[in-house]
């Protein structure tokens, strides 16, 4: 939901006529989405003009114009506008003069500019102010004709703007330090009707007066965390359900409106509140605050979050209301985005639907948010990947924690795509953030892409719907596999057409991602594959790695082979046939060897891996203390900490000679161009890094060199100017000093580490 600004403007053009005589400028929109539409299908700005006389006014000769040095920018034709009546205008640049429908020759910015209605003597009678707006927001004059202007959420183009009741809040949502009183008024002085557990305020729900003391909740109950949201049964894979250990953070939520009449006359107001001498410290990651009905998560009928209605005790791994799928099973959230600093990134009503496969049973689950016109804003607009230049998502996923197979590591598939990215297969992005349901902390969860049309779309600059998937029975697909089943690609002819058909270079680089970090829940499962319609290849997606680094000395070849018709998972036949076929060509093999040589020795090197893995290590490990009390899966940090020790990084250490074997074996290979004990002694590592980088100044100092002892850490600006310093430092090797130097002002810094022994400095870049 934007935020309400209201504004009390009056106009004082020298020969203006007073307010409520004549026709005025009574409403505009700068970026119309979709409220309304003009003759040719077009979403176009417009203006609506209000005649406020009890006469009616012929606007022959009338003008409007965004520029006060051209006030006839575009001038009106022969057209009547009755007594108390409107009269819209589209600021399309399309000039056109047909009564039936106007459009003037120039646009409004959506930045903010002036509009000056002017009469046929070419005198100002109505100005607006230059004011920015968002997506389908407007602004208009309350009552019609009046003084008052305000941003309208709920545009009226050609009707009256009367009922558009706003209301102003003495606090924006967000962060504080301290109790504080909040007030709200209603601009027509409606009964203003509020909840504080998430439920839609209606004329039943508690009445608004005077003010409200806004604290901290943290002692308050726990209400949403205690409820028991997976079968009582013990499913293999997830932790049993557990109320939390402690009552958990909480934050106030808001939901108020305006009602007249039994009518409510405001939008919907939600707004999270969150309070604590310490909040600044309290959290490393952004949050992300989502508010709904009790019901549209917990109701035995309706929720998606709980068994509910749909389970079944004989099949407890794949049943319940969690698992129901399509827009049935879709509910209205609201969704606020703050950044670590607690500034508010974007606040809007969406969808939520529960995401995921077989983890949907867990305790902690997934979500999917969309966007869409029928809950307000058709886009999330908000750089939500620091990484990723994108500001415009049509939907997301909040990934939880407990997807990892065997072990609470959480960061199992990012570590995997991070390392992968510089590799030919599209990966997704990460943003890590603490999720707050209904005013409770909900834990650690990832903000991940959406794998479908609209992410291809936004990754290759292509039309969504010339972007298909192969789904089930994907003609498309089917026709190449049927090929490939009747013509043998032993046969280089064979295989050239296949080439036509598919991405080589890109299925090469995926299935070697796969084989690497050891996917067991691959091939028949977890396979996204897309193409450019009419003539695109066949292109892979790197999704899910969840069940990866398990078992280093695992054969993925062996795997990724396997012909057994009584194998469903996780390598059925169909799912291991196309590079059971490809394998037969002998040009194929070779590339296939080749490249994974040349990946071993130029991305899947030790040092670099582990650097990566530790660097995502660092962003989530401040928040893992609440998070296990919360879930108690990790049940602690140290526990949490061991497991990417012994999982994620040991893998990362065996895997190269493992794999390195593997390939020469199945390959029966008197040579292969890469040597695991090489690459170990040759990591191209520099000695000392500053990770991230740039940062905002939080960050940690890896040592790739040997011990360093009694060491001194000073930093300066780029004119020499001392910011930081450290004395009798110790950092081992392949450790870390981490540093909190939020302080720092943007711009470039060097890092100097130094005793007796050693000199390094090493560039930073700090950006906030």
């Amino acid at each position: 939901m934007k935020n309400t600004i209201i504004l009390f403007v009056f106009f004082f053009a020298l020969q203006a006529v007073s307010i409520g005589q004549g026709v005025l400028i009574n409403e505009f929109m700068s970026k119309n989405n979709s409220i309304i539409q003009d003759e040719d299908g077009d979403y176009s700005d417009w203006v609506e003009l209000y005649n406020s006389s009890s006469t009616d006014i012929n606007m022959l000769n009338y003008s409007l114009s965004d520029d006060n040095s051209d006030l006839n920018k575009w001038i009106f034709p022969n057209i009547i506008i009755p007594a108390k009546t409107y009269l819209i205008v589209f600021a399309s640049s399309k000039n056109r003069n047909n009564p039936n429908e106007l459009h003037t020759n120039f646009k409004i910015s959506s930045g903010g500019e002036e509009l000056y209605l002017s009469n046929n003597s070419n005198v100002i009678i109505d100005q607006s102010i230059s004011i920015s707006l968002n997506a389908d927001e407007s602004y208009g004059r309350v009552p019609d004709g009046g003084a008052i202007w305000i941003k309208m959420d709920t545009p009226s183009p050609a009707a009256s703007n009367n009922s558009a009741n706003q209301l102003q809040f003495s606090h924006k949502e967000g962060f504080y330090t301290k109790a504080f009183t909040l007030t709200i008024n209603s601009v027509l002085s409606d009964t203003i009707y509020y909840t504080l557990n998430g439920d839609v305020p209606t004329e039943s729900s508690s009445v608004f007066v005077g003010s409200m003391l806004i604290i901290n909740r943290d002692s308050f109950p726990n209400v949403f965390s205690d409820i028991v949201c997976t079968p009582s049964q013990n499913i293999i894979g997830y932790p049993a359900w557990e109320s939390p250990l402690n009552k958990v953070d909480k934050a106030t939520i808001l939901r108020c409106a305006s009602f007249k009449n039994g009518i409510r006359t405001s939008e919907i107001y939600t707004k999270t509140f969150f309070v604590d001498e310490n909040m600044s410290q309290k959290y490393t990651l952004p949050i992300v605050s989502l508010v709904t009905q009790r019901e549209n998560l917990f109701n035995q009928d309706t929720g998606i979050y709980v068994p509910g209605i749909h389970y079944n005790v004989n099949d407890p791994e794949w049943s319940g209301n969690y698992f129901m799928h399509g827009d049935q099973w879709e509910r209205d959230v609201h969704i606020e985005y703050f950044d670590k600093n607690g500034k508010l990134g974007f606040s809007q009503d969406a969808g939520i639907r529960i995401h995921g496969g077989g983890s949907r049973v867990a305790t902690q689950k997934s979500f999917r948010l969309y966007a869409r016109e029928e809950y307000g804003a058709k886009y999330f607009n908000y750089k939500i990947f620091p990484e990723n230049s994108l500001n415009n998502y049509k939907r997301f996923v909040l990934r939880a924690s407990m997807g990892d197979w065997n072990s609470a590591t959480i960061i199992k598939d990012i570590v995997a795509q991070d390392i992968s990215h510089d590799l030919n297969v599209d990966c997704q992005d990460f943003q890590a953030v603490i999720v707050y349901l209904n005013g409770e902390y909900w834990g650690i969860q990832t903000i991940r892409d959406r794998i479908d049309e609209r992410y291809i779309s936004y990754k290759y600059s292509i039309d969504k719907d010339s972007v298909e998937f192969r789904g089930w029975l994907n003609p498309n697909y089917e026709n190449l596999m049927s090929f490939i089943e009747h013509n043998d690609l032993e046969n280089n002819s064979n295989y050239d057409y296949v080439k036509t058909q598919m991405d080589i270079s890109n299925y090469i680089d995926y299935t070697i991602a796969e084989f690497f970090f050891k996917n067991y829940d691959w091939p028949a499962n977890n396979m996204k594959i897309w193409r450019k319609k009419s003539n695109g290849k066949w292109r892979w997606i790197l999704y899910d790695i969840d069940a990866g680094f398990v078992n280093a000395d695992y054969n993925m070849f062996q795997h990724a082979t396997r012909n057994d018709i009584n194998i469903s998972w996780p390598n059925s036949p169909e799912s291991t046939f196309l590079f059971r076929s490809l394998l037969k060509n002998e040009s194929f093999r070779n590339r296939f060897i080749n490249r994974y040589a040349e990946i071993l020795k130029k991305v899947f090197v030790i040092e670099e891996m582990k650097l990566k893995c530790q660097r995502i290590e660092s962003v989530y490990k401040p928040e893992i203390s609440k998070h296990s009390a919360r879930w108690n899966s990790p049940t602690s940090t140290s526990r949490w900490e061991n497991n990417i020790d012994n999982d994620i990084i040991s893998f990362l250490e065996k895997r190269p000679c493992i794999v390195e074997d593997h390939i020469i074996g199945f390959f029966k290979l008197d040579h292969f161009d890469f040597d695991c004990r090489t690459q170990k002694l040759n990591s191209n590592l520099s000695e000392i890094v500053i990770a991230p980088n740039p940062t905002n100044g939080s960050f940690y100092i890896y040592n790739n060199s040997d011990d360093i002892y009694g060491a001194s850490i000073v930093i300066t600006d780029i004119n020499g100017a001392i910011v930081y310093k450290k004395q009798e430092v110790e950092i081992k090797k392949y450790n870390r000093e981490n540093l909190e130097l939020l302080f720092l002002a943007n711009g470039t810094y060097i890092v100097h580490i130094y005793n007796d022994n050693i000199s390094k400095r090493v560039k930073m870049v700090i950006m906030n």
